[in-house]
């Protein structure tokens, strides 16, 4: 199965200058990602690697492809053209990760979309997530959190499945 991993906010804002705009405030999100992407490919823009801690680079445990039409060699990933070289690589189940361009093209190709919506607005961002049609997406699980002495926004994690799975 072919997932999208995502954390957005209110307005399905996804990046703020190339970096998360809750980044260090839900560590929830991470554990949760970090969680459900454990031993699996894991599916990039070239600018979402970049952003990633360079101590996480690449992502362990994880088969890391990163999607560029002009990087030669990454230490540690392996690099695709297009989306679809990308899955031709990965070694079963991959996770898309971003950004938000990459969302976009892989959207009609995925049968599931975990998000972690956090309650909170970002003012200036500059990259989003695109809306989730009804006719085409169920919500099959939420979890609701508040905010507590780990996380200080409050957030939800939701499990979106396709009405009518891709053959």
């Amino acid at each position: 199965m072919k997932s999208i991993i995502v954390a957005y906010d209110v307005d399905r804002t996804i990046g703020l200058e190339g970096r998360l705009p809750w980044e260090g405030r839900v560590p929830a999100d991470m554990q949760h990602f970090k969680t459900l992407t454990n031993g699996h490919p894991v599916i990039m823009g070239r600018r979402t690697f970049d952003s990633l801690p360079e101590a996480y680079r690449p992502l362990p445990n994880r088969q890391n492809i990163v999607m560029s039409l002009s990087a030669t060699a990454i230490k540690g990933v392996e690099i695709a053209r297009s989306l679809d070289e990308a899955y031709e690589i990965a070694d079963e189940d991959p996770f898309i990760i971003g950004g938000a361009d990459v969302y976009r093209q892989a959207l009609p190709t995925v049968d599931r979309v975990y998000v972690t919506e956090i309650v909170a607005r970002t003012i200036g961002g500059d990259a989003f997530f695109p809306k989730l049609p009804k006719e085409e997406w169920e919500i099959s699980d939420v979890k609701d959190f508040q905010p507590d002495d780990r996380n200080s926004l409050a957030y939800s994690f939701l499990t979106y499945d396709r009405r009518n799975p891709i053959q």
